[in-house]
This record gives C-alpha cells, sequence and structure tokens, in this order.
C-alpha cells in the first residue's frame, strides 16, 4: 500500500511539473504524456542560436544557416483536458500523420514518450495510440477552447525584441525591482485578463508578483502584457454570439 502511494505521488508531482502555462513539458528521459490532438497544426521554419529556436528570415540564410522544421499542435492532456501546446521537429510531424492516417487523430488518445536526457540533441519521441475515445469524449475534447498558435508565436517574437532593443540592454542595477509605476499598470491590464494569461505572464518571468519582475526585464515584461492584452481581446471578440440578446 505505502508502495502505491509513493507511485502515485510522483505520478502527480510530475503532472504538476507539466502543467502551468501553455506549453507541454516533457523534460527528462521517460516522460510520458497521453493527450488528444486538436486543431490544425502550425509550422515554423527555424534556427537554433544561443539555445534557442528563432525564426528563419534573409538575414539568416545570408549568414549561411540552414532552417528545420519545428511544428507546434493543441493538444489535451487526457486525465485533466487542459489544452496545451506541444512543439516537435518534423520527424515526429512525420510518425503523426502516419498515425493520423491509420487511426485519426479525433477518436483517439495518443501516449508521447521522451526518450532522451535533458537537453539532449539526439531526444526521440515515440507515439502509440492509448485509449479510443468514447463519443461523449469526443465531444468535450473537441469543444474545448484552444490556443491560437500564431498569435502566441508572434507574442514570443515581440517579447523576445524587445529584450534586445537598446532600452532593454541599458539595463538597471542587477536586482533592482521594477519601477512601481510600470507594475501597476501591468497589473492594472493583467486583472482584466483571465486567469490564464496572468499565469502565462508569472511563469514567462519565474515570479510569483508582478512586483518581483527585475527592473532589467521591465519593458520585456510590458512588451508581454502588450501581447497578452491583444491576443485575449481578440479572442473576446470572437466569443461574441452575434445572434445572441
Amino acid at each position: 500500500m505505502a508502495s502505491n502511494m509513493w507511485e502515485q505521488t510522483a505520478a502527480m508531482a510530475k503532472q504538476h511539473e507539466q502543467q502551468g502555462g501553455a506549453w507541454l513539458k516533457l523534460a527528462n528521459d521517460g516522460d510520458i504524456a497521453v493527450v488528444v490532438f486538436l486543431g490544425e497544426p502550425h509550422p515554423r521554419e527555424v534556427v537554433f542560436l544561443d539555445n534557442k529556436f528563432v525564426p528563419f528570415d534573409e538575414k539568416l540564410k545570408a549568414q549561411g544557416h540552414k532552417p528545420s522544421l519545428r511544428v507546434a499542435l493543441n493538444v489535451a492532456v487526457y486525465g485533466t483536458r487542459e489544452v496545451k501546446v506541444m512543439e516537435q521537429a518534423s520527424t515526429f510531424f512525420t510518425n503523426l500523420l502516419q498515425v493520423r492516417a491509420k487511426y485519426g487523430l479525433e477518436t483517439w488518445a495518443f501516449e508521447v514518450k521522451r526518450h532522451g536526457a535533458a537537453k539532449d540533441p539526439k531526444t526521440t519521441y515515440s507515439l502509440l495510440p492509448e485509449k479510443q475515445l468514447s463519443p461523449a469524449e469526443v465531444t468535450d475534447f473537441q469543444a474545448l477552447r484552444l490556443h491560437d498558435l500564431p498569435k502566441l508565436y508572434a507574442a514570443e517574437a515581440a517579447a523576445a525584441a524587445s529584450s534586445t532593443s537598446p532600452a532593454a540592454t541599458s539595463s538597471p542595477k542587477a536586482g533592482e525591482p521594477v519601477d512601481v509605476k510600470l507594475a501597476q499598470a501591468m497589473a492594472t491590464a493583467l486583472k482584466a485578463l483571465p486567469r490564464e494569461a496572468v499565469d502565462r505572464f508569472l511563469q514567462k518571468f519565474g515570479v510569483q508578483r508582478i512586483r518581483d519582475i527585475p527592473a532589467s526585464k521591465g519593458e520585456l515584461a510590458r512588451a508581454f502584457v502588450d501581447s497578452l492584452v491583444a491576443e485575449y481581446s481578440a479572442e473576446s471578440v470572437a466569443d461574441v454570439d452575434p445572434f445572441g440578446p
């Protein structure tokens, strides 16, 4: 019994590690998620620079860089029905196309498993059918609200661009907190958004309170708040029932 509780608690801890924010995280070798694939894929040509993927453009092409394909997908975690974003390489997407042709994606939950340690460039992900969904489950999953993938990546790009601006590079002293007026303005804007948006903001900057953001990241935080406001404002307009009272 005690052994079962240890295993159950370990599984719950791993699930909580994967939650929070928009991204589905399989960080370590053997990590598993059971998901339902939703919506359309969002492909991007990117280059891996400075330990991160950046969009491929003419400047990088002129420098001799070659692009690779990354594909983002909306997935719902089967156990919680929480919608996350999974980003994978073209090899995984090729496997997904084969699975889609054989099983279909709307009526199955699939196991995605990581094979490779953290930061191992040879990491791969396996994909196996886990459970066929009932008609009621299919209806529930298809009704879930999806992340707007183009807007999500546009927000990430805007935030990254602001971090390299002159205002950001001439940063204040390390550890100095963000300006009070800026913190208040961001708090006011975030209060008008869903809790999901606030959680995304806090997770991105690794803080529990807005006032804990360092001044060196103030402009980056402001840009990210602006992108969240634009994203969720657009979604709110789209949710209005044109035939309602």
